[in-house]
């Protein structure tokens, strides 16, 4: 394996700081090179370096999306997943459009990744494959997997390194090998290493067409397919079933349009069914969308210019907005090296220009809690559970399906948690501090309950979700790992009147409640039958009442097992 380094100081260089690794022989000498790029957590054409250097040096350019075909468990929960696939469908048709423009398209093939580049890259004739890592344990094993595979069919594998800000290795090496295990030791790590990367050009910027898709196949046109044919499809065994009942066959690979976008229905969204309740489409996915986003979030000059002040709590803020990027990061829609490159920019822009010191580690928040998470998780395939995470404490959580089923269904009969819970099933997305409450109501604040069953329902439910960062999340509030403060509880009635002082966000959420007068509305329990009466809300009846009688006392019980 010959690794490739480039450490150009150059800003403008297109090849600024990238890590790649070739894996073969790089793309030279005689003969038509087919190179297939594999999309998945890069659903976008800037900064993306692997598909970059393939585009810049194959004669034939074949893009890839693979659609797990097992779709079974999603199928159970439609309603809840709904907002999840429509984002996907929508990355996927604007990656099909941009590269549409640019004289390509995408190939969505269904299957699973070893099954189908067996069948494929031979098929195809494919001589190099290129793909960004995926920085999880489980990514990195699949990316094991299919290195191994395509060296046995004489694959050349580029990679590229562009779903976080840092190559991890880099940041380990930098550390000596430790694992930064607070925050504050991940923030003195950054000040060693400097500045990301920059990221490398989009593909729209380098050139007006990209090498074409090889010709449609036909025994005749294409020289790998009577080897595919017989490595593929052995022993007269010419079909495949796939877990969703859809067969994949030699004709079906030499079909180009059996690689179309997937629909809605193919999904389990069919409108037309008796079990699907639509949902509000409020965050859209794709790079258009995610770009348009960044550049509205730039434009708001006073926020970088004061971040870092006292906090404003509107209700407004709780609202998805306009220039809200954590799910475009999480499809890989936008890449956080542009996103950390233009902070960078517009934070000197303001304070000086060039010469300014450079900005603040704050003021990049969240980006780098994200980096800091999948740090943590990269070399801990346990991440997401208690047992077998030396990271995690051996806490006895409870596991009353009872109590976590008011809780992920919004019935706690405590207005501020079930508008957060209702917020995420209706629109796949809830602010931070939301997140924080109903985390903390459900494990050490009020509940008890295991918050390994907390994370696999955000981690269905939220189009954000990561797998580093949703399962850190989980740890942290929980009391868990990073941090215990289990003297700390998230007061579902302080926090909500401190976020939502005038009850705009319950209200929005919870209709039935609208009517109730604000200073009962955080406690409807409180209002008097009288002013219930009024309202059109009867506690118990049109409104649940709460599942725990004291919320104090639910709170210190927590606090006493967790001291323990």
């Amino acid at each position: 394996m010959e690794r490739m380094q480039s450490c150009i100081t150059d800003s403008n260089s297109p090849n600024d700081d990238h890590w790649m690794t070739l894996d073969g022989p790089a793309m030279s000498g005689g003969g038509v090179k087919h190179a297939v790029h594999w999309f998945r957590r890069d659903l976008r054409l800037h900064d993306n370096a692997s598909l970059l250097a393939a585009a810049r040096q194959a004669d034939n350019l074949r893009c890839v999306f693979l659609l797990d075909c097992q779709l079974e468990r999603h199928q159970q929960h439609r309603y809840l997943a709904a907002n999840k696939w429509r984002f996907l469908v929508d990355c996927l048709r604007d990656l099909d459009e941009s590269l549409r423009r640019l004289g390509s398209r995408l190939f969505v093939v269904r299957g699973q990744p070893l099954e189908a580049f067996r069948r494929l890259l031979p098929l195809w004739g494919a001589s190099h494959l290129s793909f960004e890592e995926d920085c999880t344990p489980l990514g990195r094993d699949r990316d094991s997997a299919v290195t191994k595979l395509a060296h046995e069919l004489g694959v050349t594998v580029l990679r590229g390194c562009s779903q976080t800000l840092y190559s991890q290795q880099v940041l380990m090496q930098a550390s000596g090998g430790e694992l930064p295990l607070t925050f504050a030791k991940f923030h003195r790590l950054l000040l060693t290493v400097g500045s990301p990367p920059a990221p490398c050009p989009s593909l729209q910027d380098e050139a007006a067409t990209l090498p074409p898709p090889p010709p449609p196949l036909t025994p005749q046109l294409h020289p790998g397919f009577h080897r595919g044919l017989s490595n593929s499809f052995s022993n007269n065994n010419k079909t495949s079933s796939s877990s969703n009942g859809n067969t994949c066959n030699a004709a079906s690979f030499i079909d180009e349009d059996a690689f179309n976008l997937p629909t809605l229905g193919e999904l389990g969204l069919d409108q037309d069914e008796a079990n699907y309740q639509p949902t509000p489409v409020l965050i859209r996915g794709g790079e258009t969308e995610a770009l348009a986003r960044l550049t509205r979030h730039m434009e708001r000059r006073s926020w970088v210019a004061t971040y870092g002040g006292k906090p404003r709590y509107q209700s407004q803020l709780l609202m998805p907005s306009g220039t809200c990027l954590s799910s475009h990061l999480a499809f890989g829609c936008l890449s956080p090296k542009l996103v950390y490159a233009q902070l960078t920019d517009l934070y000197r822009k303001i304070k000086g220009g060039s010469s300014a010191q450079p900005p603040p580690l704050h003021i990049y928040g969240e980006l780098l809690w994200r980096e800091y998470l999948y740090l943590t998780a990269h070399a801990n395939p346990n991440f997401d559970r208690l047992e077998g995470n030396p990271m995690c404490l051996p806490i006895p959580w409870c596991r009353d399906q009872a109590a976590f089923g008011a809780w992920s269904t919004a019935r706690t009969g405590v207005p501020w948690i079930d508008a957060i819970m209702t917020q995420i099933r209706l629109e796949g997305w809830a602010h931070p501090y939301c997140r924080y409450s109903a985390v903390a109501f459900l494990t050490r604040g009020h509940l008890f309950q295991n918050w390994e069953d907390g994370a696999k329902l955000f981690e269905q439910l939220l189009i954000d979700a990561e797998w580093p960062t949703n399962n850190g999340l989980w740890l942290w509030m929980s009391g868990s790992a990073f941090f215990q403060a289990f003297g700390c509880a998230y007061s579902p009635v302080i926090a909500g009147r401190k976020l939502d002082p005038q009850g705009d966000y319950i209200r929005h959420y919870l209709p039935q409640l609208a009517r109730l007068p604000t200073r009962y509305l955080h406690e409807p329990w409180l209002a008097p039958p009288a002013v219930q009466e009024v309202a059109g809300c009867i506690i118990g009846r049109h409104y649940p009442a709460p599942m725990l009688p004291d919320l104090d006392e639910a709170a210190e019980s927590c606090a006493s097992r967790l001291r323990a």
